[in-house]
């Protein structure tokens, strides 16, 4: 019984005043019925994805006491969520890689191996709400819409000028705006799990935490070849130093080191 389903409730979104000064802004735009159509769209794929994902991580890791830890985490952070009625299927995979992600139509998944990595149920909290983020801030669907615009302009290059250098440049720019937005998209998933954690109880400090302990954990794991590195958090959840930075910057907002009571 590794996947489980919690559903809790009340609370708000923002902007915090440190992401502002990041040079990107959340997004603000308006939940459409053409948008929930397409995000019951996502879900229905995601489902479709889930043995899928077991079948890559080691099928699921079935431990009650875990289970009830996690369980409990999500519970506390839904309550003060941007989205209280989010439903989140969780599910603990049996594979020793340390990772998390979110799949549209709130399905989470976490390893063994973040479980074991985390120090403390605010670390855990930290990775957790950063997943969370995405699937509030419906970043599974925005990012469809720009692949499909990406893909339609892709097209329309190619059959008007070929292979010239210029539609080459038009490709490479192509690119680059997937890649900046796929690094705001992380940014915010950020912004709104520090927040989620903080006002959750948990130490917002863990944010910063967790990812340098994931870097260090990195470059050990590609001396040692333990484990394939693409299953890896960090294969999917670019870590920079400006990364790590800002999420201590966002954690300020609580206080300093040392807040959290859980």
């Amino acid at each position: 019984m590794a996947g489980f389903a919690v559903a809790l409730a009340s609370c708000q979104m923002f902007t915090p005043p440190d992401v502002q000064e990041s040079g990107f802004q959340p997004s603000d735009k308006p939940i459409t019925v053409d948008n929930v159509v397409a995000n019951a769209r996502l879900a229905e794929m995601a489902k479709a994805q889930h043995p899928r994902i077991l079948a890559t991580y080691g099928g699921e890791y079935s431990d009650p006491k875990l289970e009830r830890m996690v369980a409990k985490v999500v519970g506390n952070l839904t309550v003060v969520s941007a989205n209280p009625t989010q439903t989140y299927r969780i599910t603990i995979l049996n594979s020793p890689n340390v990772n998390a992600f979110a799949l549209p139509g709130g399905y989470l998944y976490v390893t063994r191996g973040l479980l074991a990595l985390a120090n403390d149920s605010s670390e855990l909290a930290a990775v957790i709400a950063h997943e969370m983020g995405h699937v509030t801030a419906n970043h599974g669907l925005q990012r469809q819409q720009l692949e499909a615009e990406e893909g339609l302009a892709t097209k329309v290059v190619s059959d008007v000028l070929g292979d010239s250098p210029t539609a080459k440049a038009a490709l490479i720019r192509g690119k680059l705006r997937l890649a900046q937005f796929s690094r705001n998209q992380e940014l915010q998933a950020d912004a709104i799990g520090i927040k989620s954690i903080g006002e959750a109880g948990y130490d917002p400090y863990a944010a910063g935490r967790f990812l340098q302990s994931m870097s260090a954990y990195t470059d050990f794991r590609s001396v040692s070849g333990a484990t394939d590195a693409s299953l890896d958090f960090l294969a999917t959840h670019p870590n920079t130093p400006q990364r790590i930075e800002l999420a201590q910057r966002l954690a300020r907002n609580f206080g300093p080191p040392g807040v959290g009571t859980r």
